[in-house]
């Protein structure tokens, strides 16, 4: 995932085994009220679009608050995953929560790991296994909750089958509690387990998951050349790739809402710096550039020199690119996400790939 938590800092050295365990159980649990939702706001919602929110980011709730009735289901960031110790670490904030339980929005906290050596050890470590799962368990579980997202990033194929495992074992527990399962996995045209993004097994997670939400995005990273961040080519092949799928009704694709700016040619050793929407306007402006649209991806793009002669390149979407994007997704009749609410270009929630959504 990228602009926000995701773009600028991934989430490998274990505590003891006794001391992770000790400090997992003592993990903080969030409690807030769920207000009864009858069954025809229950339908109306699942038409409505998902978002991830960050708690570290006062503009999440501000935007959260200005367009609560086209949002279905929230993703509050209120539980990461510790580096080196791989323990889970709460930082949620009970106003996001309270707030979205009171106007009907499902609230399904995510659990954040993006660093691949610590997803690793949590996926094939006993130890450390059967301890996360019962942390996420108990904090899932709560009976304030609709359930819990899951977000593991940057493992290799090598534990695909240990992921869905470890999918399996989590949404069994909170099915039993009569709790929810949302799993984060990387978009993709056509299953190739040789690559990267062999991790996921979209069929197997569809099959255990409530709901897996498809990153639709990633042609160009932080550690890439510059260039679109989502080709609608791409997105496309990703929609039409999950929607042929079984279960294709648990998928939920999902669009960015930020910008890159890359200095020089980018790449691993000099990664782009990631900006909400506003900001790329700022930017856009205190350095006089003007924007042209890419037919490629719909997203736009301007080009700025530093006083110290550095050339930058700058790729970002706006409410017309991130519409494209939900367009798409609606043509193949899939569910569709944000990532992630806040500073976003505020035309989007006026555009009919949200608001003839429900």
């Amino acid at each position: 995932m990228s602009g926000g938590d995701r773009s600028t800092a991934p989430y490998g050295a274990a505590l003891s085994r006794g001391a992770f365990a000790a400090l997992l159980l003592a993990g903080l649990v969030f409690l807030f009220g769920l207000v009864p939702v009858t069954r025809a706001a229950s339908a109306q919602r699942a038409e409505r679009l998902q978002a991830f929110l960050l708690t570290s980011a006062p503009d999440s709730l501000a935007d959260l608050e200005a367009h609560a009735r086209s949002v279905g289901v929230v993703y509050p960031t209120f539980y990461d995953c510790q580096i080196p110790s791989g323990r889970t670490v709460g930082r949620g904030t009970p106003a996001i929560a309270e707030y979205a339980s009171t106007h009907h929005i499902a609230v399904m906290p995510r659990f954040n790991c993006q660093d691949g050596r610590t997803v690793h050890k949590i996926l094939t470590e006993p130890i450390l296994r059967a301890a996360t799962l019962k942390r996420l368990e108990a904090i899932g579980s709560s009976r304030l909750l609709r359930g819990l997202c899951l977000d593991l990033e940057n493992d290799g194929a090598e534990d695909r089958e240990a992921m869905s495992s470890f999918v399996g074992a989590l949404a069994r527990e909170l099915h039993a509690h009569r709790r929810k399962l949302a799993v984060v996995v990387d978009g993709v045209s056509h299953e190739d387990t040789t690559i990267s993004t062999g991790f996921y097994d979209d069929r197997t997670l569809s099959s255990l998951a409530d709901t897996v939400f498809v990153l639709a995005w990633g042609t160009h990273w932080e550690g890439s050349a510059p260039g679109p961040i989502a080709t609608l080519a791409y997105v496309k092949s990703v929609a039409d790739y999950i929607a042929s799928l079984p279960n294709a009704s648990r998928f939920v694709l999902g669009a960015p809402m930020y910008g890159l700016d890359w200095a020089g040619e980018g790449g691993p050793d000099d990664p782009a710096t990631a900006y909400q929407y506003a900001s790329v306007l700022a930017l856009q402006r205190s350095v006089g550039a003007t924007p042209t649209r890419d037919p490629a991806s719909g997203e736009l793009t301007f080009r700025y020199t530093t006083p110290a002669g550095v050339t930058h390149q700058v790729w970002y979407l706006d409410a017309r690119s991130v519409a494209d994007m939900l367009q798409i997704a609606r043509a193949d009749r899939l569910a569709v996400g944000l990532w992630r609410l806040g500073r976003e270009d505020q035309r989007l929630w006026s555009s009919p790939a949200v608001t003839d959504a429900g």
